[in-house]
C-alpha cells in the first residue's frame, strides 16, 4: 500500500507589493514539485496563482500600499485549493467582456480572469468578488469507459 501524502496548508497575508507575489507562489510550487506532480499541472497552478494575486493587488486593491492580500493554499485529496482575497470594492466577474472577441482584443482587463478559468478545474468568486477560490486536480483525469 502506498504511503499517504501529507496534507499541506499555508495561509499568509502580504502587503500590496507585487514583488512579494513570486515568494508566495514559490512556496506552493516547491510543495507540488516535491510530490512529483506533472509539470503541466504545476504550470497551470503557477500561472493561475500569480494571476489571481496580481489581479487582487492591481484591480482589487487598486495598487493601494495600505491594503493587503490574503492567500490560502491547501493540498489535500489529490487537489490543490487556492483562495486569494483582497480588500477592494469587489466586482462581478460575469460583467467582464470576453477578451477573445475581436472588439475586446486591445482592451485592458478581463484576460487574467479568462486565463484562470481556463487553467483551473474549478473557479468561483465570493465576498462580492473580493475572494477567488481556485481548485486544480493534481492527477490527470482518466475517463472511465
Amino acid at each position: 500500500m502506498a504511503a499517504k501524502e501529507e496534507n499541506f496548508k499555508i495561509r499568509t497575508t502580504i502587503p500590496n507589493d507585487s514583488s512579494l507575489l513570486k515568494e508566495v507562489s514559490k512556496k506552493l510550487i516547491a510543495r507540488l514539485e516535491e510530490r512529483h506532480i506533472d509539470d503541466n499541472i504545476i504550470f497551470d497552478i503557477h500561472v493561475g496563482v500569480e494571476e489571481a494575486i496580481r489581479n487582487a493587488m492591481v484591480h482589487g486593491n487598486q495598487s493601494d500600499p495600505d491594503k493587503k492580500v490574503t492567500i490560502i493554499a491547501e493540498i489535500a485529496d489529490n487537489k490543490v485549493m487556492i483562495t486569494v482575497e483582497d480588500e477592494g470594492n469587489g466586482f462581478n466577474p460575469d460583467n467582464l467582456p470576453d477578451p477573445t472577441l475581436d472588439e475586446n482584443l486591445l482592451k485592458e482587463g478581463g484576460r487574467g480572469v479568462y486565463l484562470i478559468k481556463h487553467l483551473m478545474d474549478e473557479v468561483r468568486y465570493e465576498n462580492g468578488g473580493r475572494r477567488i477560490i481556485m481548485i486544480k486536480c493534481l492527477k490527470k483525469n482518466i475517463h472511465n469507459g
